[in-house]
């Protein structure tokens, strides 16, 4: 009886380990399935369109035509002329001026006769306002033969330094800075856990999608070789920096943002910004920005009056900019500091933040615009740059605890490759490739599957404020709460948001209307070439330059006419029958501007659908204004 009983319960543990096994294949099997779906979904998409849904159709583009590398030349890298003598480093807590070069090459750039006849006073900085700032009373110290670093005093973080030889003889004037030592005591990173994620990113100005396979092939070699998505549908929803970069920071537009928080104080103190949601989960807060006067917040704005984030470079790129900057003649957008490109500056503020990185989560905001905001050649320059800067993360073990968007707010806007059809194009596909480390895809298997399910979705910056503020909870990301998120989502139909987290599967009815991409900037949209004569154009053409008047009424800007009819494209709208739109592109003079506009026609009646764009520069053209909403127009009396 006892080996009858034995013997039942080997039979069911053998069925038992059968219907283990099985299931666990069919398990297996489901998941290869579904992976070998949708690879073969973006293998497709891959070759023909850039994006493929019920609502919206992308081609894809060619980035490598020979029109488009026509345009491709060879720039030599730029290099700040000044000697670099100083450089700020804290050594054990303590900050020090370490001398950059060796006593001969210092002796022989100089014109001194040794090392001591070198005297340098140096100024605390400090912060008042996104504008300005104050120093303190100077300390002067001389350079020693035998001493390679000058202790700096307990205190500063940015100080300004001048050395010379005689009182009216300057060698080297530059702004250092130093950052608080983490508090980290051992070497091993105190953050890297599994519960918290930290945002990074990494932005570069006016880099179309296409233009950065184009141009930054050892950058896009070594993303290549990481856990990624890249968005292959993500279509810019406004003119410049701020109108694409708002709605990341805030959910919001630019006239959302503006009515609900900044035209009182006229600074966006009181605007909830998506550094507050970090910190409101214990996250430390960084941004930077290589630039004074083209800041995100600050470009003809009132930027902060207090410091918005933990760390912030802002107050460094202002001491550069009323003291120590100079240009480099070959180009009049290239700026140094002592023998650092502004960009060098952003860079060494990353490099600094790595110990803060290692400690604790955090976001941080770092956006490159020197250079490739104005030319179409630069972007190879920083090639390397990206390529250093993304070992050097993975090497500290920041990319095994870090999201990073490597990304761009549109492609350019100004020039000779931008007047080109498929320059029209780029400029509304900037650049979006999320870096994740490898157990992202191991904890949270559906979320990071719909993240790579959405590489060909029509998805905007809307969608990157909702996805990374799921980042601050990973609980969000968990399977079980996925598909509730999802199951909401699809109950809302037509009633979407605009904004959806790219952990959510996008809804393939989605269109430009349903995302809030204005018609302008829409590339689902398929575009015609009609005769430059033909009257829809011109009447398109002179309702753009009206329209342009009627901003420039009252003001100290000539009145504009119409030269000349370039290009005009018919926007067929498939959803509004009896209408169309017409994409124009026209000069005007005086100042033989260069405009592009979107006239939809609803019968007899005519509207403007999106912002008139300028796509050549204006220079001083716009002296005269201080309005960022019509300088691009102004032709000043």
């Amino acid at each position: 009886m006892l080996n009858f009983t034995k013997q039942i319960f080997n039979i069911y543990k053998v069925r038992w380990l059968i219907l283990i096994g099985l299931l666990s294949f069919f398990v297996i099997y489901f998941r290869i399935y579904i992976s070998i779906i949708r690879e073969t979904r973006l293998q497709i998409l891959k070759k023909n369109y850039n994006v493929k849904t019920k609502g919206c159709e992308i081609p894809a583009i060619n980035p490598f035509t020979r029109k488009v590398l026509a345009h491709s030349s060879k720039m030599k890298p730029y290099k700040c002329t000044q000697l670099k003598l100083l450089e700020a480093q804290t050594i054990d807590g303590k900050n020090y001026f370490v001398r950059a070069a060796k006593s001969a090459k210092i002796i022989q750039r100089c014109g001194v006769k040794k090392i001591s006849d070198i005297k340098c006073v140096y100024r605390k900085v400090k912060r008042v306002s996104d504008i300005r700032n104050k120093q303190s009373r100077s300390t002067t110290f001389s350079l020693k033969k035998s001493k390679k670093q000058v202790q700096v005093k307990s205190g500063p973080r940015i100080v300004r330094i001048r050395c010379f030889q005689f009182k009216n003889n300057t060698l080297y004037h530059d702004v250092l800075f130093f950052l608080p030592p983490s508090t980290q005591k051992s070497e091993t990173p105190k953050f890297g856990n599994r519960n918290q994620l930290s945002l990074m990113i990494l932005g570069i100005d006016s880099i179309s999608h296409p233009h950065f396979h184009r141009s930054m092939p050892l950058l896009r070699a070594y993303v290549e070789s990481l856990p990624h998505v890249e968005f292959w549908g993500y279509n810019r929803v406004g003119r410049n920096s701020y109108s694409n970069l708002i709605p990341f920071f805030s959910g919001l537009n630019t006239s959302q943002l503006e009515a609900d928080c900044y035209n009182g104080p006229k600074n966006f103190d009181k605007c909830k910004l998506l550094w507050q949601h970090f910190k409101s989960f214990g996250y430390k807060t960084s941004f930077g920005e290589d630039t004074y006067e083209g800041g995100t917040f600050n470009y003809v704005k009132g930027g902060f009056e207090k410091i918005p984030t933990d760390f912030y470079l802002r107050p460094v790129m202002v001491e550069i900019n009323k003291h120590t900057s100079y240009k480099l003649k070959r180009k009049n957008t290239i700026y140094c500091t002592g023998n650092r490109k502004y960009a060098d500056v952003l860079y060494e503020f990353i490099e600094k933040l790595i110990p803060h990185l290692q400690q604790t989560p955090h976001f941080s905001f770092f956006w490159q615009t020197q250079g490739v905001h104005d030319y179409f050649n630069y972007s190879p320059l920083v090639d390397n740059d990206y390529f250093t800067l993304l070992k050097l993360l993975k090497s500290n073990n920041i990319l095994s605890s870090t999201l990073i968007l490597l990304m761009a707010d549109h492609g350019l806007r100004f020039g000779d490759f931008r007047s080109t059809y498929q320059g029209m194009l780029e400029e509304s596909q900037p650049l979006l490739i999320a870096i994740y480390p490898e157990w992202l895809a191991d904890d949270y298997p559906q979320a990071v599957a719909n993240l790579q399910w959405n590489s060909h979705s029509l998805i905007t910056t809307y969608d990157l404020h909702a996805t990374v503020k799921d980042l601050a909870n990973l609980n969000l990301l968990r399977n079980e709460n996925v598909e509730k998120r999802a199951i909401a989502l699809q109950s809302l139909a037509g009633g979407m948001p605009r904004g959806i987290s790219l952990f959510l599967r996008v809804p393939e009815s989605r269109d430009c209307q349903l995302a809030s991409i204005p018609v302008q900037f829409c590339l689902c949209h398929k575009l015609h070439q009609i005769a430059s004569t033909d009257r829809r154009s011109e009447r398109a053409a002179r309702f753009v330059v009206e329209r342009m008047n009627v901003l420039l009424r009252s003001t100290v800007c000539e009145k504009l006419q119409l030269e000349e009819v370039r290009d005009t494209f018919l926007i067929q709208h498939e959803k509004h029958v009896g209408s169309f739109g017409i994409k124009v592109r026209l000069k005007t003079m005086p100042g033989k501007g260069l405009f592009e506009g979107t006239v939809v026609f609803f019968g007899d009646s005519l509207g403007l659908n999106g912002p008139i764009l300028r796509i050549n520069k204006y220079g001083k053209q716009a002296r005269c204004v201080h309005n960022y909403k019509i300088e691009m127009y102004c032709y000043c009396k």
